[in-house]
């Protein structure tokens, strides 16, 4: 990529393209901040003759594991916020990628490897 490395418009359109990944990872990691953190799970207890089954929401907190009850009420709409969650990250694992091959392109130090500590910067 000899040519683009010395054409100045397509240098300065790579850096108007790497800085837009960045800002649009920050948005993503602050939305992706908003959702409810942790995993979705089930218990199945038997009681006598019953079977019986709950939703719980786990997660960590320092060494702590969490565990919080979920009625059925809340259950749709934590399943889709946590999709959403999902969603979020998937986008952003694919902007840190098009980041790095930015980084390639333009020759610019990665330090940290991409965590998004240093895309934050």
């Amino acid at each position: 990529m000899k040519v683009a490395e010395k054409d100045i418009v397509v240098q300065g359109m790579l850096e108007d393209e790497y800085a837009r990944c960045r800002e649009v990872i920050k948005a993503l990691l602050a939305k992706a901040e908003s959702y409810p953190k942790g995993a979705l799970n089930v218990r199945i207890k038997q009681n006598k003759e019953k079977e019986y089954a709950y939703h719980y929401l786990v997660r960590r907190d320092g060494k702590k594991v969490i565990n919080r009850h979920i009625s059925e009420k809340e259950l749709p709409k934590l399943q889709k916020l946590i999709e959403e969650r999902e969603k979020c990250r998937k986008e952003i694992k694919a902007y840190k990628k098009r980041m790095a091959y930015l980084q390639k392109l333009l020759k610019k130090p990665n330090p940290g490897g991409g965590r998004h500590e240093s895309v934050a910067r």
